[in-house]
């Protein structure tokens, strides 16, 4: 997809109160190393939050996971999900917003080296090769969002951004 594709459809689902447009978002999205908070709803209606590395591809959210993990058993039975990506320090920001997801069996391999390589970069072979050990039973998350808004408090806090 192009990027003003991309743009037109985070455009759509972006709250007039966000404080970065998508351009922004795009950009924070691609350089942050952190993973992505996916909140889902477990079986008796609570949330549950999960750490994922993440991918932001096509105006979507793509991660790996386990095909047993919590996560994707809540989601089987909802897949309606709240998702974070912020700073855990100041100046604080981040993304956040609502959407739906799917559990995909399709593409777990190629996901999973991308993953790696984005956020390994190149450290900790061993525990690369260990996740690459079990890509059999991996599945991706893929995330579409309803609903994305940011903050930014850059501004009011002096301390230079951890992204």
């Amino acid at each position: 997809m192009q990027d003003s594709a991309v743009s037109s459809s985070l455009n759509a689902v972006l709250s007039a109160k966000s404080r970065w447009q998508a351009p922004e978002i795009e950009t924070f999205l691609g350089a942050s190393r952190l993973p992505l908070r996916v909140s889902s709803i477990d079986t008796e209606g609570f949330p549950h939050i999960t750490s994922l590395w993440f991918l932001y591809r096509d105006g979507r959210f793509y991660c790996c996971t386990q095909r047993q993990a919590q996560v994707c058993q809540h989601l089987r039975h909802n897949p309606r999900v709240g998702i974070e990506l912020a700073v855990n320090a100041p100046p604080y920001q981040g993304v956040s917003g609502t959407g739906t997801a799917q559990v995909l069996a399709a593409g777990a391999a190629e996901l999973l080296d991308t993953l790696i390589d984005r956020y390994l970069e190149g450290r900790d072979p061993r525990l690369g090769q260990w996740l690459r050990s079990r890509v059999a039973s991996e599945v991706v998350l893929e995330i579409t969002p309803q609903r994305l808004t940011s903050w930014d408090f850059s501004r009011r806090m002096s301390a230079p951004s951890r992204a």
